[in-house]
């Protein structure tokens, strides 16, 4: 855990900064939101400890960001940067102790954080997440490249609308972690990366397809459950080491296992799994 931890968005010029008491006398809600102005692109640094954090498209249009966040204010402070010359987003809690954060579940499970991205501005997204519950839809953003990290955490990701890009890369690294990707091919990624340690995964490559992507699943201790759409061509390459593999659906070639539509797919996925100790389920989806 660092020392700082920040929590996605930035500070506007026109920044709408609503300190509110909540009921407990050291908690605060404070909204705040900014107006695009111009920007070809923006880099957003989403970085949040522990809570609740949820994140979706902007509900209005021409919004940079707008966010709303819970915070014990004896412990955290709230922090908003906006950088024009690098257009660079970042919002944040900064922790208040030198020494670092002492996470206290009573206090934690009170703090939340309410994010809207701008759909419209071309985004590089790096989101960082610590510990808690993480409820983030993407669908229908301006996505360039995302970068996601989770602790020990039950996050569920959602690209429910397609994005308005094709998106370089979609990388998600996950800890002790409970996670669900929904709607994969919704991200129009030409790259697909996951890694994760401990815990429980399922990847869902639903969505609407429409160019071939390669994808990588490495994982340590923990089952993933691959969700794979029937329209598309799809391969696995399995480096795995004491891990079960369900190659229903699958025919096998050498050391690799296709899809019977494998040949004369025009959309092709191609997934290179390397594992330690687990399972990998397949379902097949429509």
């Amino acid at each position: 855990m660092r020392k700082q931890i920040l929590m996605a968005g930035a500070l506007a010029t026109a920044a709408l900064l609503a300190a509110v008491p909540a009921h407990a006398q050291s908690w605060r809600t404070v909204n705040s939101a900014r107006q695009s102005s111009g920007e070809e692109t923006l880099h957003l640094n989403v970085e949040y400890g522990a809570g609740r954090l949820n994140i979706a498209p902007a509900k209005k249009n021409g919004l940079l960001y707008e966010a709303q966040f819970r915070y014990d204010e004896e412990r955290f402070r709230p922090v908003t940067e906006y950088r024009k010359e690098s257009e660079t987003l970042t919002l944040g809690v900064r922790s208040l102790d030198k020494n670092g954060i002492r996470l206290d579940r009573s206090r934690t499970e009170q703090a939340r954080a309410d994010i809207g991205i701008g759909a419209a501005i071309p985004t590089r997204l790096d989101l960082q997440f610590g510990a808690g519950e993480a409820a983030i839809e993407l669908g229908g953003l301006s996505l360039k490249d995302v970068k996601l990290s989770t602790g020990a955490s039950e996050t569920r990701v959602r690209f429910g609308a397609p994005n308005r890009l094709v998106a370089e890369r979609v990388k998600i690294e996950a800890g002790a972690a409970d996670l669900r990707v929904e709607g994969l091919g919704n991200a129009r990624a030409e790259k697909i990366e996951f890694s994760g340690g401990v815990g429980s995964t399922v990847l869902d490559f639903g969505g609407q397809w429409t160019h071939s992507a390669l994808a990588s699943v490495q994982m340590g201790i923990g089952s993933v459950t691959l969700r794979l759409p029937q329209n598309i061509g799809v391969r696995v390459d399995k480096n795995s080491f004491l891990t079960s593999f369900d190659s229903n659906g699958f025919i096998k070639r050498g050391s690799s296992y296709y899809t019977a539509n494998w040949d004369d797919a025009q959309i092709r996925l191609t997934l290179d799994i390397n594992a330690a100790l687990g399972s990998i389920d397949v379902e097949w989806i429509r």
